[in-house]
């Protein structure tokens, strides 16, 4: 069980560890292209055109994203999932195999919770 947790956060630390390093990736990627295309627009229009194009569009992003993350994704329902029938203990069996089965039973009913 130890070994499971270790390997589920060795994998989360990489996971987590290429998220940051593809978020660096897109902010560095974001400046070079605002460097750009203000030395496009500079050269095309004029400064002050180019700082409000340039300004627009980061505001317009960063409030769609704001928007984004303040709507609620539809709350889906789900079914409950059908309650398990006891198998019925027969009398017959060994003892043995009641309690395997019973454990299996309860193990079974564990996991849904």
């Amino acid at each position: 069980m130890l070994s499971k947790v270790k390997h589920s956060a060795a994998r989360a630390a990489r996971k987590a560890g290429m998220v940051s390093a593809g978020a660096l990736c897109v902010l560095v990627g974001a400046g070079f292209l605002t460097g750009a295309s203000w030395i496009f627009l500079a050269t095309a229009y004029d400064t002050l055109i180019a700082a409000s194009v340039i300004g627009a569009a980061y505001a317009g992003i960063g409030l769609l994203l704001v928007g984004l993350a303040g709507s609620d994704e539809p709350h889906q329902d789900t079914a409950p999932e059908p309650e398990a029938t006891p198998a019925p203990a027969s009398s017959d069996a060994p003892p043995l195999l009641q309690a395997f089965l019973f454990g299996l039973q309860a193990g079974a009913s564990s996991d849904r919770r």
